[in-house]
């Protein structure tokens, strides 16, 4: 049995679980506290959950590489997972001091979980395996969006509002969803790389600190500058497709299962990225699998753009109420959606490979700097999205893409030529000699 291949499924069935239950709830949450509307929880508290949520996710991705290299990696996610477990049951009957505080316990276990996450990715991906194991891990993770809101979509039928029977229903079968992830995350193994029995020796000897300081001499390396605007790019595009495309879907049509059909076709986008960009990495590059991310991406949003009303994102209340460019149509919304999922997961997976790349001998700290830009930004867009026109918001996105691109394939550049400068001189040297 090959023990790397076995540890990244495990590891992509953990994720698919534990986010076929989180996915769905986020996705849900804004529209279920718009229709609940009591203990002080409003369409606003969603956003501000949300918010809390990923603000205080970046900042623990820092203490993230700590408690792995005092536990481990597989009890650091198994540990890690418990306030997702807390938060999503605890919306059966939400009030909002509760959603408040398991927010900002479900943002210090998420510091972890996806550090612990590159960890294990990079310890099972020797030599040139990173893409494709990147790739079988984001189509398992993103199989979530898929599992959790088709369920979703029988579930809410061709209601207009969320009632306290669905929601109990529904967030009770989210919660063991979240509870098996938790216990899949056990069956872990330790990775077969001798250079590992070596690294864990170095790691006995570092003080708790050393992986804080780590991450933050690789935040000001030269390498790490060149990926900051593709980092600034996934934190505003992880609230697009969570939340702010839900939220226009929700205001822009009545029934509430098309909430859940984007859902479904954010998760589709996402699962035919992941085979997709890691299998054409080996042909094109991760440079093309950018380029061909960053055009597929402004096609979705130019989609949205033209036909989704300009208010459609900030009339929590009621029915958005501008006229779009074109009428709207449920079925270009899910392409949309369909299109980010898709474009989305070109970005990550080249990320999530080049990281693992670069910091081979110590990925942990670097995955911890990715997920700190990533979750402050997402933090402010979850702030924003409620309150910024939709042509604004779209903007940002579009500018953000091109430009975290565009700076990404000059770092791809640099690395391939010194790839080939230290292969020329491997092949001179026999000669010399």
């Amino acid at each position: 049995m090959n023990i790397n291949l076995w540890n990244i499924n495990i590891l992509g069935i953990g994720f698919m679980l534990l986010f076929s239950a989180f996915s769905a709830a986020s996705f849900m949450e804004s529209i279920v506290f718009k229709d609940f509307n009591r203990h002080g929880i409003t369409i606003q508290t969603a956003f501000q959950s949300l918010a809390i949520v990923f603000g205080v996710l970046g900042v623990s991705n820092f203490f993230g590489p700590a408690v792995i290299q005092k536990l481990g990696s597989r009890m650091s996610l198994f540990l890690s997972v418990i306030p997702n477990v807390a938060f999503i049951f605890s919306l059966y009957e939400p009030y909002q001091w509760s959603v408040y505080l398991l927010s900002v316990l479900l943002g210090l276990g998420g510091g972890v979980l996806w550090t612990a996450n590159g960890e294990v990715i990079a310890q099972n991906s020797p030599g040139d395996t990173k893409p494709r194991n990147t790739g079988i891990f984001w189509s398992w993770f993103q199989l979530s969006c898929l599992v959790g809101n088709t369920f979703l979509y029988f579930q809410l039928g061709d209601a207009e509002t969320i009632t306290d029977e669905t929601r109990h229903i529904v967030f009770l079968v989210l919660g063991g969803f979240s509870t098996a992830g938790m216990l899949v995350f056990l069956l872990l193994k330790k990775p077969p790389r001798a250079a590992d029995s070596d690294s864990e020796e170095i790691q006995e000897h570092q003080t708790i600190l050393q992986p804080i300081k780590d991450g933050l001499r690789y935040a000001v390396s030269r390498e790490m500058a060149f990926l900051y605007p593709s980092f600034v790019f996934t934190g505003l595009s992880m609230n697009f497709w969570s939340t702010m495309l839900i939220v226009c879907v929700g205001n822009v049509f009545a029934k509430r299962n098309n909430l859940a059909l984007t859902g479904v076709c954010v998760g589709l986008g996402a699962v035919t990225g992941g085979f997709l960009w890691s299998s054409l990495t080996y042909k094109i590059g991760r440079r093309g699998v950018l380029i061909c991310s960053t055009l597929i991406c402004l096609t979705c949003y130019t989609l949205v753009f033209l036909t989704l009303p300009f208010d459609a994102a900030t009339t929590p209340e009621t029915r958005a109420q501008d006229t779009p460019l074109f009428p709207s149509n449920i079925y270009l919304a899910l392409l949309a959606a369909f299109l980010e999922g898709l474009g989305d997961g070109g970005f990550n997976v080249s990320l999530i490979s080049t990281l693992g790349a670069l910091y081979e001998s110590n990925p942990a700290p670097a995955f911890a700097v990715f997920k700190f830009v990533q979750g402050i930004l997402a933090t402010a867009a979850f702030l924003y999205c409620g309150v910024l026109l939709l042509p604004f918001q779209l903007l940002l996105l579009a500018v953000t893409c091109v430009v975290g691109s565009v700076v990404f394939c000059v770092l791809d550049g640099v690395q391939d030529r010194q790839v080939d400068s230290s292969q020329e001189e491997e092949d001179v040297e026999p000669i010399n000699a």
